[in-house]
């Protein structure tokens, strides 16, 4: 019993993470690609519109990011989760009232994503410092594989919701995220008490390394940042047009685009434990690098061949390793910038991530204008992606030099 009841207290914060994640980006975020054909179908929004609230989702995430650092000084990182996870829930339930035309999604969608990027930041912030190194990894995954849950969840119940209308399928999706937001809120509630201590008992005040990185940041944390930055731009069109591509410019139905959205979600699922399962085996480096290169050739892929084994691949595949970077990145920045400034490292590659989503997402709405395929952004994402690549071989030939030259400096003295 004794051992149940241990096991049971260590997979607790990882599936209060996980819930996190889920309402806040898998479901909050990422249902909108499985409803976005789906309101243009029923007449809601034409194309153009429809994609605009997926780019004003991206825009909250940015502003979530300020949000948060304004909010911290007032309020503990727990109350920021659970009240973000709530406020994803009425987004949702509001956006099954149609007659506030496009005002009134904007502002919902913008607010999902604004606090989609809050749960992202702080969920694992108040997490993956009180967990030991070597489960650490895994944990993240656990963690971030809340936002594949999130698509499965999402590509399973709208399409049987939306035959019955949208309003019946924006709140199935709020239901979810209020059971999430019920479960997990007397957790939230204790945890942020205990952070401080766990962060102090791992990097003590008068550590002289860590006096040194809050001068600014270092290279490696600063290629990780510009390797992460890289990477929201590598994703976009698999999150947010991937359901329109398959249906228009590939002619295939409805129920095809869900399918492959679905097995995007079961690779996002699985992606994030299984990357933390391989980080801490092989090394977060190591895993990084071939992660990105991996995602490049799966965002690739529909330019060299749209039949079903390749969409399938595809989606699985970027599906895979879109959380799953994001769990080994937040790993990665714990372990070259340092406990105690976890939080202002992950909060920055945030903010870098969400200011090249926001940006990414309007210029591909913008040069989408008038053009009747998608294989531009294909290509300038599998781009973003292999440079994301060269960033993380870049941090381990720095970290490399480094470990030599102190090494060389200890054989001197």
């Amino acid at each position: 019993m004794a051992a149940w009841r241990t096991l049971a207290a260590q997979a607790t914060p990882g599936l209060c993470g996980m819930a996190a994640t889920l309402t806040g980006v898998g479901v909050a975020r990422f249902a909108y690609v499985a409803i976005l054909p789906v309101l243009v179908q029923q007449g809601w929004f034409g194309r153009e519109a429809a994609g605009q609230l997926g780019a004003a989702n991206l825009t909250g995430y940015l502003l979530g990011i300020g949000v948060a650092a304004v909010l911290a000084s007032r309020c503990s990182a727990g109350a920021l989760v659970r009240w973000s996870m709530l406020a994803c829930t009425l987004s949702l339930c509001a956006c099954a009232w149609r007659g506030g035309g496009m005002p009134w999604f904007l502002f919902w969608r913008t607010v999902a994503g604004a606090c989609g990027s809050i749960l992202m930041v702080q969920a694992p912030v108040l997490i993956l410092p009180r967990v030991a190194q070597a489960r650490r990894a895994r944990v993240a995954g656990l963690i971030f594989s809340g936002v594949g849950l999130g698509i499965i969840a999402a590509a399973t119940v709208v399409p049987g919701l939306a035959n019955h209308g949208l309003l019946s399928a924006w709140l199935g999706l709020g239901g979810i995220c209020a059971l999430l937001t019920a479960a997990t809120w007397r957790y939230w509630r204790s945890a942020s008490v205990t952070i401080a201590a766990s962060v102090a008992a791992v990097a003590p005040a008068g550590n002289p390394g860590e006096r040194r990185v809050r001068q600014g940041f270092p290279a490696p944390v600063l290629l990780l940042c510009l390797a992460y930055t890289l990477n929201a731009v590598g994703y976009l069109p698999h999150t947010l047009f991937w359901a329109d591509y398959i249906t228009r410019e590939l002619h295939r139905p409805l129920a095809g685009a869900g399918f492959f959205w679905g097995c995007f979600g079961l690779g996002a699922a699985c992606g994030p434990y299984l990357t933390g399962v391989l980080a801490d085996r092989f090394g977060l480096t190591r895993t990084l690098g071939v992660g990105f290169t991996l995602k490049a050739f799966g965002v690739a892929l529909p330019l060299l061949a749209s039949g079903t084994p390749a969409l399938l691949v595809s989606s699985i595949l970027v599906g895979f390793l879109s959380p799953g970077i994001v769990g080994a990145a937040s790993s990665y920045a714990l372990v070259i910038g340092g406990a105690a400034q976890h939080r202002r490292n992950w909060t920055a590659m945030n903010l870098c991530f969400s200011l090249a989503q926001a940006g990414g997402a309007s210029a591909m709405v913008a040069l989408m204008s008038g053009r009747a395929s998608y294989a531009i952004l294909f290509w300038l994402s599998s781009i973003a992606l292999a440079l994301s690549a060269l960033c993380v071989v870049a941090i381990a030939v720095l970290r490399w030099r480094h470990a030599a030259q102190e090494e060389l400096d200890t054989a001197i003295a």
